[in-house]
């Protein structure tokens, strides 16, 4: 059985070939979040990807992960496009959940942890929690927003106690601003850009690796709620202590910041696999559509 994986995010949408082995893939940097682009867009960009990268085959079903879709009224939407479209065999889910099952083959729990974070599992019975990932308004422990704006909230209010943070400086020049007290601007002068705030969250990093003492209660406070929520997600899916776990996102790329939430992980979760992602979120959207064709046969 050959299907089309479509992994949508904000910012790019990828697709892929897949029969057991990734046949071709291509990347397309325009986002399908209908919210943010329109539904027109999306189809346009989901009706040119899979004419690109089925070119030469005939393929039996696609599956798609994407942004966004977090309510039945969303699927809804992306389903009106494909059916438009010509598309016969389809099965839509949350980006979050094709990327679980890249990551783990389709059943376990997944981190993910990029800007914000969420936590999503899948059990056997192909049952599906989460909890997180209610946006940069609310507390996503783990996300770089999350990590960098509780540094910065914590440097203000050492400011007004007159206590001097070395790695505070480092923050404040990176945003191009003279003093600790500016950092206010990056939420309040009508520039606020999430991403780029969660795009210091290096530093963090490197001043918790120094040993600096507020990183490193930052990085305890952020692990350990990461922790609770593991924790949460696997009492609702009903998983045994031997679950496996695997995560994905940008904060992963931090060799420092995977060794320390491994190590962390390790002593909450003693029995459970931690698993490297073996598969990108396209590849498990394409995982997921295979596996509900097979079932519906």
């Amino acid at each position: 059985m050959i299907a089309i994986g479509i992994d949508g995010g904000g910012s790019k949408t990828e697709f892929c070939l897949y029969d057991g082995k990734v046949i071709r893939s291509i990347l397309i940097e325009e986002p399908s979040n209908y919210h943010l682009v329109g539904v027109e867009k999306v189809k346009e960009i989901i009706s040119r990807g899979i004419k690109q990268v089925s070119e030469g085959y005939t393929f039996d079903v696609v599956g798609a992960g994407l942004s966004g879709v977090d309510r039945e009224a969303d699927k809804k939407q992306i389903e009106k496009i494909f059916k438009e479209i010509g598309i016969k065999n389809f099965f839509i889910q949350n980006d979050g959940i094709a990327a679980l099952w890249g990551a783990t083959g389709g059943t376990g729990i997944l981190l993910i942890a990029g800007t914000g974070s969420i936590v999503i599992s899948r059990n056997e019975k192909g049952e599906i929690n989460r909890a997180g990932g209610w946006g940069y308004a609310f507390d996503e422990y783990c996300g770089g927003y999350w990590f960098v704006t509780r540094a910065i909230k914590s440097l203000l209010d050492y400011r007004d106690r007159g206590i001097h943070i070395p790695f505070g400086e480092e923050l404040t020049k990176f945003f191009g601003f003279e003093r600790v007290e500016d950092l206010i601007y990056l939420y309040y002068s009508g520039i606020f850009d999430k991403s780029k705030i969660s795009s210091a969250v290096g530093i963090v990093f490197e001043a918790a690796k120094r040993g600096e003492e507020l990183p490193l209660l930052i990085m305890k406070e952020g692990l350990e709620n990461a922790m609770r929520m593991i924790g949460t997600v696997k009492k609702r899916g009903g998983f045994e202590e031997d679950f496996v776990f695997s995560y994905t996102g940008g904060l992963f790329k931090s060799e420092y910041f995977l060794k320390r939430f491994k190590r962390v992980f390790e002593v909450y979760f003693p029995e459970a696999i931690f698993l490297s992602p073996q598969n990108g979120p396209a590849v498990g959207a394409a995982m997921m559509a295979i596996h509900e064709m097979e079932r519906m046969k």
